[in-house]
């Protein structure tokens, strides 16, 4: 999200929403984290030009507990439409992520199993082996307004922590074994036996597999696919030597 959209969507929240939330649902906002957070490109700063042809507007992310939200989630998001201006400085209430009310809530418990798979901070190495590295950035990405529980907060500030040093080994251990045994000796074989077609997809895992390796050894968690290369560019140590090797494997014109 640019800065500007993400600006006027934290001004909208405590200038329109909050007092609207504070007067009407006084308990379910004091049991509730607000911000920008979750899934999207704009949570994680990567829209562009080609963003703003969809859901490009005011944006405000909720977690309560799950309780709470099946009891008042619905009703807090009619009453909310019912009063929200069309628009905000210049950005669209309506046409945003929210579905319509600039504000999209959801129960914390399912949230996080969606996510990471228990509705907790890992506590344990095979709970951390288990979350789902990609997922990790859609409850640590973007910004905590209010939360007066503090428990989303809480969760956010472990995950940002990063693995534990024995999960990290072992995953890199696991990704070493990916990039060798199914990637480079895979291509190999697929090559000597003119088979094309597995040829391309094992080099494209191969290259994928050792941009995350970066990431693990650069003790940073790696997004989705499509803005990995862009967080790639971000590695304070690896991107310098790998980068060039990155871009010229990937380049359409490289033999």
């Amino acid at each position: 999200m640019s800065e500007t959209v993400l600006a006027a969507s934290r001004s909208f929240f405590h200038e329109i929403l909050l007092p609207v939330l504070r007067r009407d649902f006084p308990y379910e906002t004091s049991q509730t984290a607000f911000g920008v957070f979750g899934y999207g490109s704009e949570v994680m700063g990567m829209d562009d030009e080609y963003s703003s042809d969809h859901h490009w507007g005011i944006r405000i992310n909720a977690v309560m507990p799950d309780a709470v939200f099946y009891a008042s989630g619905a009703p807090i998001g009619q009453a909310v439409a019912g009063c929200l201006p069309e628009e905000y400085h210049g950005y669209s209430v309506r046409a945003g992520f929210s579905g319509g009310t600039g504000l999209s809530i959801t129960g914390l418990e399912s949230y996080l199993k969606t996510t990471i798979g228990i509705d907790h901070a890992p506590q344990c190495d095979a709970e951390w082996l288990r979350a789902p590295e990609e997922d990790i950035i859609h409850i640590i990405n973007g910004e905590i307004w209010l939360d007066e529980p503090g428990t989303f907060s809480s969760i956010r500030t472990v995950l940002q922590g990063y693995y534990p040093e024995p999960v990290r080994l072992r995953r890199i251990a696991h990704w070493c074994r990916y990039f060798s045994g199914m990637g480079s000796y895979a291509l190999k074989r697929a090559i000597l036996r003119d088979n094309e077609y597995y040829a391309t997809i094992v080099f494209s895992r191969a290259v994928r597999w050792a941009v995350q390796l970066a990431f693990m050894l650069e003790r940073q968690y790696y997004p989705y696919d499509k803005w990995t290369h862009a967080f790639f560019q971000r590695l304070p140590r690896l991107y310098a030597p790998l980068g060039p090797l990155v871009d010229e494997a990937v380049r359409l014109s490289t033999p």
